[in-house]
């Protein structure tokens, strides 16, 4: 099923495949085994693909490993690659900022 609202991750979509019991569980326990707050797991669930919010890396993964499934299948949206035109003639400042490593 696809949400009108098109989030980032398809963290509620493979929640709803759990029966009612384990949705209520996973809620709980979910942001307790990636030690973040319930109200940080929300916000993973319904971050919009054009947020600059992104969840880190090993949280995703944990997820994906919780639901059986890849990494890549967790998201809804396909990243764009960042080629070489791209970071040509900017230097390594350029990419410093355009990968958002620096404030």
């Amino acid at each position: 099923m696809r949400y009108q609202i098109n989030t980032k991750y398809r963290i509620k979509e493979r929640l709803e495949l759990l029966t009612h019991e384990e949705y209520k569980v996973a809620l709980e326990e979910i942001p307790k085994a990636l030690k973040i707050s319930p109200r940080t797991f929300l916000r993973y669930m319904y971050t919009r693909v054009d947020d600059d919010y992104s969840m880190p890396a090993d949280h995703l993964a944990r997820l994906a490993r919780f639901f059986k499934c890849q990494i890549e299948e967790m998201l809804n949206y396909d990243p764009q690659p960042i080629t070489a035109k791209e970071t040509n003639g900017r230097g390594r400042n350029g990419l410093v900022k355009k990968l958002r490593l620096v404030k």
